[in-house]
């Protein structure tokens, strides 16, 4: 720092050098000890917030160079536009933010900062755990690939030893294609935990930034730098979520020579054949709350902005027997599946377009669906009173589970099934099987869906939509007026619920407290028998079965 940058901006402009001791933000002016005694006795300066230099200096340089003034008017923000998610004056709103709406008063959202504050935190740290867990799991994966690689070349070494006459320029070959084989995955996982590297060596800087501005940061500088922060989370939490998307940088990759010793003599060039193998890798991804819920500056949404605008259509095909669609889930690549609780007994594969891709022939009726990743669905089987995981690539069931009771409506969150069984409740199940808890639940209820802590589900008869916790103590309840037997249900960006009314034909959208909802679809729109409804977080699609013999749609949901 120069010394122009530490003495007294009053006390320069008079020619005189003193050291300045503090800064105020909103004159962005230095002052020295007299000069800030007067600052703070000034009618016009007495509620400015000052702080000393030696704090300042220890603030993120983002943080340091915010203003609290604007360069346009000259005059303090005092207002916040969630528009361009930056502060501003109030004349600023008749002329660059004249198009805007929803503005709020810096004051009272600066006094929710500390929350958001606290939800940053937790989220870099579960980032944090999450890139070390795929961190561990690829430098495990790379040096079991290197003891398999040198276990085989060693076997390969003593085979030939025993045979080197005959085998001597077999025995090269091999060892080189072991070679080319090693060089090619050893490059893909060195790459990938270089990648994981970096990402560790950003959410420590992160961090910092964090501790920084806990330490150091004015309330309002908290305010903005958060959402600055919160902005870089959500860039390395979706560049961390690629790789499981793309789960074949993820695939164990397993080596193995097979060899039949008695044959040697009887080929020329023969000492097993190379195989490579790539095998589902598991890694439990964990989410915090406040991340999976995505709900940053909620405040500023409004149960009426939301609308829902045409994607595409798919018209299915009539079976052998009636169709009755009764569950939907998006799956990966923008795919989507349906299930056809008709003695059809299918799931039925589309892409992003609406257009079928393939049908999966099973030996039971499917009722509601889940996608769970790694290219796996859980379904439920009322039939049969079962749920079963199933994997849509080998198409082989991983677990099974059966129930003393019909089972209905499943839904799957932070790395739990949560299952309805008739006249029992909704059971929470890890994916081996076996059910940690029961909440009790009663009435007509076969539809449920869950995101951020919180299950939401449908109550036919009468007629309400109910929110708890995933303890079962419950958080609101919406009574619904007539008789329009709500069934599917799904949760949406910023906590906004959609529903649907099967009877009276129509999709509701419900506020995030259950305090207001709202129409969106009927009977005019085409809707017809409307049963199933799923939510794509990722790309805010909507997908609706319409017609539950033979239509489905995709929205895309506009906040």
């Amino acid at each position: 720092m120069s010394n122009s940058d530490i003495t007294c901006t009053l006390c320069s402009k008079r020619n005189i050098s003193n050291i300045a001791i503090v800064l105020c933000a909103v004159c962005e002016e230095r002052f020295c000890l007299s000069c800030n005694e007067v600052h703070k006795y000034l009618k016009t300066s007495s509620s400015h917030e000052v702080t000393a230099l030696d704090v300042h200096k220890h603030l993120p340089t983002f943080i340091s160079s915010l203003k609290q003034t604007c360069d346009s008017h000259g005059e303090h923000f005092t207002l916040y536009c969630p528009t361009h998610r930056e502060p501003c004056c109030y004349k600023c709103t008749t002329t660059k933010h004249k198009t805007c709406h929803g503005f709020q008063t810096l004051d009272s959202l600066i006094k929710h900062s500390s929350t958001q504050f606290q939800n940053l935190e937790c989220t870099i740290d579960e980032l944090s755990i999450n890139i070390e867990k795929v961190f561990n799991n690829r430098k495990g994966a790379l040096k079991n690939l290197d003891d398999k690689i040198l276990n085989i070349a060693n076997n390969i070494k003593t085979t030939a030893e025993k045979i080197r006459e005959k085998l001597d320029s077999n025995e090269k070959s091999i060892l080189h294609q072991l070679s080319v084989v090693h060089s090619k995955y050893k490059a893909n996982f060195e790459t990938m935990v270089g990648e994981l590297q970096g990402k560790k060596v950003e959410i420590k800087l992160i961090q910092k930034n964090i501790k920084e501005m806990r330490d150091f940061a004015s309330d309002y500088q908290i305010f903005l730098g958060s959402h600055k922060i919160n902005s870089k989370l959500e860039k390395e939490m979706n560049s961390l979520s690629k790789y499981f998307e793309n789960d074949h940088r993820l695939r164990q990759k397993n080596v193995c020579l097979k060899f039949i010793p008695g044959q040697v003599f009887h080929q020329d060039r023969f000492l097993g054949t190379l195989e490579v193998e790539e095998i589902d890798c598991e890694i439990p991804f964990g989410k915090n709350a406040s991340v999976e819920t995505k709900l940053p500056l909620n405040v500023f949404r409004d149960i009426e902005s939301v609308q829902i605008r045409t994607n595409s259509q798919s018209r299915i095909k009539e079976g052998s027997a009636t169709r009755n669609l009764a569950g939907c889930t998006f799956l990966e690549n923008d795919q989507m599946l349906l299930t056809d609780w008709s003695e059809n007994k299918e799931l039925l594969v589309f892409d992003g377009h609406g257009n079928i891709l393939r049908n999966i022939i099973l030996d039971k009726r499917a009722f509601d669906v889940v996608y769970i990743g790694n290219g796996c669905i859980a379904m439920t089987f009322p039939d049969t009173k079962q749920v079963a995981v199933l994997n849509l690539k080998s198409k082989q069931e991983k677990i099974h589970v059966t129930f003393e009771n019909r089972v209905w409506g499943i839904t799957y969150s932070e790395n739990k099934l949560f299952v309805r069984e008739y006249s029992v409740g909704i059971h929470c199940l890890d994916l081996t099987g076996a059910i940690h808890k029961t909440i009790p639940v009663h009435g007509y209820i076969t539809h449920i869906t869950s995101l951020g802590g919180k299950l939401y589900y449908t109550e036919h008869t009468p007629d309400v939509i109910h929110c708890c916790d995933f303890n079962g103590t419950e958080l609101w309840n919406l009574p619904l007026v007539g008789h329009g037997a709500p069934k599917g249900i799904t949760v949406g960006k910023y906590g906004f619920l959609f529903v649907v009314l099967e009877n009276e034909r129509k999709l509701l959208v419900v506020s995030p407290d259950g305090t207001h909802h709202r129409e969106l679809l009927n009977e005019e729109n085409g809707l017809h028998e409307p049963h199933a409804i799923n939510y794509d977080m990722k790309r805010n699609k909507l997908l609706l079965v319409k017609d539950k013999t033979r239509m489905a749609e995709i929205y895309d949901v506009l906040y």
